[in-house]
């Protein structure tokens, strides 16, 4: 029917990204068409992020924009936008009908009915969905403290095997294996979001990654706040190994890659799991955020610098050809010029693989607001500058010494750049973050892996032939 049609805008991360394959799949099986014409939409849906100020001005920035662009649509605002703020957005966002939380995705073909059965004109549209997973002045707890797994055992999550409608690009898909977080940085807004940790069942995601295979995925990208915790909340001892293992042996999947580890409980039974599987990937996504014993200190972060030093030494030896991807903080609040010069110097002495560069941003109701941010916005950016150029000229002379090798890469399509070249990954190139392999001859098929002769390098991008 043409007044059943629906437009939908992602923001945020991949864990966000499944949730929009969610509300795809419902309002799908609803019986609404997606458009991607916003303007000839009747339900307009953001699916919104605000990890940090940035992301909440970039999420109300979208919504207002959508109602400018469809004054007549049912717009929904769901996410982490609804999750952070409640209900304190129905009054400055009277634009929006519906505040949609992630546990009730199911509900938004019913909420979406609801409005349009009884509204005339805008005054008073708006409809909150309140529901969240933690009240809005309790944050998570740390693991295994006070009644964390009593209260995390009420919460409830979207079934993980769910249906849904994949929306990456032809050859993979993210696995999202967990809701909410046990941990307690300072400077994070993720407990108060998303809740507490709740693990989604094991065998819910075997069925979910076979799903998954069979729509055509060879890659799985297995997600969370932290993957290191999985299972810990349901009391289940080695959960992320057991997981893994297990999804390692679906029939189609050829990668299966690990993002968003936290350096606690990296262990030694889940790294020679890791060496010697042919699908799990060499390839360990560990935010370290710093070395600086007193920065990590400041950070809630429960990690010396040493350990983390000691931890990248012991990840090379047992994991032979290892690639490493980190993320790490400049300008936070106690980063003098001292510790910053550690940072440094690990980065161009530890040699990791996969380096991205955040500017510590104060956010609401943490902890680290009370610390200040002493440091000028200009001194964060050109230490963030620093940092870049130190890993960018070890990334470029390792790609550089991949020249002529001849490696399997997961084909996605055609080119983003140019129609005219193909594009794909090697293993060691996450989706979104770690640049792409171009193919300039020969031919593929989207979603396949083919072999490549890697031929030239660009900054973070290869270039290579089938052969």
């Amino acid at each position: 029917m043409a007044s059943n049609r629906f437009n939908l805008i992602s923001l945020g991360c991949p864990k966000n990204r499944v949730d929009s394959e969610r509300i795809l799949a419902v309002m799908t099986a609803a019986g609404f068409t997606y458009t991607a014409d916003l303007s000839a939409a009747n339900v307009v849906i953001v699916n919104t992020c605000s990890f940090i100020e940035p992301a909440v001005e970039d999420s109300i920035d979208t919504i207002l924009e959508s109602r400018a662009a469809n004054r007549k649509a049912v717009l929904v605002v769901a996410g982490c936008l609804p999750l952070r703020y409640r209900e304190d957005l129905t009054q400055p966002l009277p634009e929006v009908d519906v505040f949609l939380t992630p546990e009730r995705i199911a509900d938004l073909p019913r909420l979406v009915a609801e409005i349009r059965s009884k509204k005339v004109g805008r005054k008073g549209r708006s409809v909150a969905v309140p529901t969240c997973p933690v009240e809005a002045s309790e944050s998570a707890p740390i693991a295994g403290r006070g009644n964390h797994t009593e209260r995390a055992s009420r919460l409830q999550s979207p079934l993980p095997a769910a249906p849904r409608r994949v929306l990456t690009t032809s050859g993979y898909a993210y696995l999202k294996i967990a809701e909410g977080c046990a941990r307690s940085c300072s400077y994070c807004t993720i407990p108060q979001i998303r809740g507490p940790l709740r693990s989604f069942d094991l065998a819910d995601l075997v069925q979910e990654a076979e799903f998954l295979a069979a729509k055509g995925a060879k890659e799985l990208v297995l997600v969370a706040q932290d993957l290191t915790s999985y299972g810990r909340d349901r009391r289940q001892r080695s959960g992320l190994f057991k997981l893994v293992e297990r999804v390692g042996r679906v029939k189609g999947i050829r990668w299966v890659r690990l993002m968003y580890l936290h350096p606690d409980r990296v262990t030694s039974e889940l790294t020679a799991l890791i060496r010697d599987s042919e699908t799990i990937l060499p390839y360990l996504d560990i935010p370290f955020q710093h070395v600086s014993s007193a920065v990590l200190r400041a950070m809630g972060r429960p990690w010396k610098g040493d350990r983390i030093r000691g931890l990248v030494d012991r990840l090379r030896k047992e994991i032979p050809g290892l690639v490493l991807r980190t993320t790490v903080m400049v300008g936070y609040p106690t980063e003098g010029e001292r510790e910053f010069l550690e940072l440094k110097d690990f980065v161009a002495s530890f040699e990791i693989e996969r380096v991205g560069v955040f500017t510590y941003c104060p956010e609401e109701n943490t902890r680290a607001m009370s610390l200040g941010d002493p440091l000028p916005q200009e001194v964060k950016e050109a230490r963030a500058d620093e940092i870049r150029t130190i890993h960018a000229a070890y990334a470029n002379r390792r790609n550089r010494g991949r020249i002529h090798h001849v490696e399997p890469v997961l084909v996605e399509g055609v080119s983003d750049e140019s129609e005219f070249l193909l594009q794909g990954r090697t293993w060691d190139q996450a989706p979104e973050i770690d640049g792409v392999l171009y193919i300039t001859a020969g031919n593929a098929v989207a979603g396949e892996m083919h072999t490549v002769r890697i031929t030239a390098t660009h900054g973070p991008d290869l270039f290579g032939e089938i052969v």
